[in-house]
């Protein structure tokens, strides 16, 4: 039982060699595996891997269009496979951000970041900017979240200042937060949409 945690010293031998300390974070749970993986699902129909670590630490990871992989026995467990199945299935950032982490400058703030639920402000237009409610201010300050369903509001993506995410809170920003934010909702109906229509 139990998987890899390099931090500690602790080596275990694991189906897929699950670990923690993917880039060094102490929570970031994943596999560079991705073969013996495919091998084990051979001739099994599937629609998305999720894999469940035999752990209680928490911890997950989600990779794009390849896996969901959480500890399965944390009292979190849950909420972490719908935050990272947001990763893996419907390809969002992380909306929670750092004050002051080796991990703030992940994203460059001249660059427009790939996935849908953050921005730097670059390209706009190809985000959210058609879900905001005219009058909309931007940013929009936190004290406005009860007013505007969705905004801009920042602190993103790791970084506490640059990066701006849709909504005050969502499921991508915080594991209790009950749902995801409107934008994330629409990212991931569009991957639905894209496999299935």
């Amino acid at each position: 039982s139990g998987v890899s945690v390099p931090r500690l010293g602790e080596w275990k031998r694991t189906a897929f060699n699950s670990h923690f300390s993917t880039f060094y974070s102490d929570r970031y749970l994943t596999t560079s595996r991705v073969k013996s993986m495919h091998d084990a699902l051979a001739g099994i129909p599937y629609e998305h891997i999720i894999i469940l670590a035999n752990t209680e630490e928490y911890g997950g990871g989600g990779i794009y269009n390849s896996y969901t992989l959480t500890t399965a026995h944390h009292p979190m467990f849950r909420p972490v496979v719908v935050h990272e199945f947001g990763h893996s299935f419907g390809g969002l950032a992380d909306e929670y951000f750092y004050d002051d982490d080796v991990m703030t400058d992940t994203y460059p703030l001249d660059v427009e970041p790939w996935e849908q639920n953050i921005s730097t402000r670059i390209d706009f237009s190809s985000k959210w900017e058609d879900m905001l409610a005219q009058k909309t201010p931007v940013p929009t300050p936190t004290s406005e979240s009860k007013t505007y369903r969705v905004g801009v509001y920042e602190g993103a993506g790791y970084s506490a200042k640059g990066i701006y995410r849709p909504a005050d809170n969502c499921r991508m920003r915080t594991n209790e937060y009950p749902t995801f934010c409107p934008v994330c909702e629409r990212a991931i109906h569009r991957v639905i949409e894209f496999y299935t229509e």
